[in-house]
């Protein structure tokens, strides 16, 4: 048997190296998803697997490179004109995929899309800082904002992909989902949605400021199961892994073949409790029931376990690396006999029952949180919800509680969360007027120390009255072929078209 077993183990070994020489041989990438990509359209949907296969494909006016720093793309510079236009010089001798000439034309034609109601993208919040667009000259393009927005140029950096004026027209949005033509580094050859996309290097490119793409190939796999995911690294037959499931990555670390890394991310995690009573008349409405929830979770516990190292409890319900973010607000303690005084103090002392809604790994957060809230009588239990089903219920108003993991776009300013959860909209559970007017009057002007104090204000609010529960923040779990250059992004979202194997 011990014979087998080894041979079996260098058959494995081989077949492996095979399969990895083949890649490098070939200049080719495999990147395995543990998600499925149903659309490549950034703008049908906001999962972040598609927005990490589209930048391949489709191009920003500026792009943010793995350092962090904020760097051209099809924007060549960019002036304030002033505090509500921005002129951007546009990089010319650009094509498409189709062949078709890149300029001011297509910018004006993606704006006016995104902004139109219509076109029922999934994101539109993300560009409520955006009035519109102006053709100035056939490269040169004033975006009209519709407040002082200081955070415009990072939100760029992950949003408002540029799409082909003519041939986009002409498209449904299934054709452009299947097979959308931006200018960016790679185009699309075939796409078989939920199972696997192939992206081929675009001869056409232009010189970018950061360089060249390296890779002539790659081929995106879907593999919703973790373990499956893990042999297919192992074996050779993937060459990258985004987010690794942390409880995985044991199984990787002892292949001489597999390289891990964890790097850092703007996303968070937080607890939202429906005190606006969306939902109806519930128990998040009693604020000791708010306090004794936030004493009942071991939220540090939570962050190591569950994250690992890198991960950071927080006080407020953002990332401590964004403008505007005030940490240094109330926080609540682990601290079990509290958490009981108040729920005596409460409403609800002989308890109640709740469900906690979560998507991906939002899943284990909450189980750990509901096995901490059965200390103080409160029987939950876990609703686990496919990605789009949560996020249209969660908008709806009908959750009592949520884990609500947010990345921000990446963007390194509250303002790019503020507007979603606390300013009265859709995914707002605390309808704080107050909080409200701190938040939208502080995304709307320039003054640097004006915006942080209103920020603190509504911070500082949100945490006294408990209204919701800040977690943790977030990383990125890579596994890669040994052999593969690659840098973990300071905002936790690779570019592949920077990524090549070492010579």
């Amino acid at each position: 048997m011990n014979l087998v077993i080894r041979l079996l183990s260098i058959f494995l070994i081989a077949a492996s190296m095979t399969a990895a020489h083949a890649q490098r041989a070939q200049n080719a990438l495999t990147w395995g998803f543990g998600g499925e990509v149903e659309t490549l359209d950034p703008y049908a949907t906001g999962k972040g697997t598609v927005q990490l296969v589209s930048r391949n494909v489709l191009e920003n006016l500026v792009v943010r490179d793995p350092s962090g720093a904020v760097r051209p793309a099809l924007a060549t510079s960019w002036r304030m004109v002033n505090d509500k236009t921005i002129e951007f010089t546009l990089r010319q001798g650009v094509t498409f995929h189709n062949g078709q000439p890149f300029d001011a034309d297509d910018v004006v034609y993606t704006v006016n899309y995104v902004k139109r109601p219509d076109s029922k993208i999934s994101s539109q919040g993300d560009y409520g800082f955006i009035a519109g667009a102006e053709r100035v000259g056939p490269y040169k393009v004033n975006l009209i904002l519709s407040s002082p927005t200081p955070s415009a140029i990072d939100r760029l950096t992950q949003t408002l992909y540029i799409l082909p004026k003519t041939a986009h027209a002409a498209m449904s949005p299934a054709q452009f989902g299947a097979k959308p033509i931006g200018t960016g580094p790679y185009a699309v050859t075939s796409f078989e949605a939920g199972r696997k996309a192939e992206l081929t290097r675009y001869a056409g490119y232009y010189q970018a400021d950061w360089g060249t793409p390296r890779l002539d190939r790659i081929t995106v796999l879907s593999l919703p199961d973790p373990q499956t995911l893990v042999a297919e690294l192992t074996s050779g037959r993937v060459d990258f892994v985004w987010s690794v499931p942390k409880d995985t990555l044991p199984m990787l670390k002892g292949n001489p073949k597999v390289a891990t890394a964890t790097g850092a991310s703007n996303a968070i995690y937080f607890l939202t409790l429906d005190a606006a009573g969306r939902s109806g008349p519930n128990p998040m409405q009693d604020k000791n029931v708010r306090l004794a929830i936030s004493h009942a979770i071991n939220r540090a516990a939570i962050s190591e376990v569950l994250r690992g190292g890198g991960s950071v409890v927080i006080n407020a319900p953002c990332h401590p690396q964004q403008f505007g973010c005030a940490q240094d607000v109330p926080a609540y303690e682990y601290d079990v006999k509290k958490a009981k005084a108040f729920m005596k103090a409460s409403g609800y002392p002989n308890g109640f029952e709740l469900s906690i809604a979560a998507f991906g790994e939002g899943g284990p957060v909450a189980e750990a949180i509901l096995g901490d809230l059965a200390e103080i009588g409160i029987k939950g239990k876990l609703e686990q919800r496919e990605t789009s089903a949560w996020v249209k219920d969660f908008f709806a108003g009908k959750f009592k509680a949520a884990v609500v993991p947010w990345p921000s776009a990446g963007v390194r300013d509250v303002s790019a969360l503020t507007p979603v959860f606390f300013q009265g909209g859709q995914g707002d559970y605390v309808r704080d007027p107050e909080v409200t007017a701190w938040f939208k009057n502080a995304g709307a002007i320039s003054d640097p120390a004006e915006r942080k104090r209103l920020y603190r204000l509504g911070f500082d609010q949100l945490a006294r009255e408990a209204m919701e529960l800040p977690l943790m923040t977030s990383t990125v779990n890579y596994g890669y072929r040994a052999g593969l250059d690659f840098t973990p992004p300071a905002d936790g979202y690779p570019l592949m078209y920077m990524t090549g194997w070492k010579k």
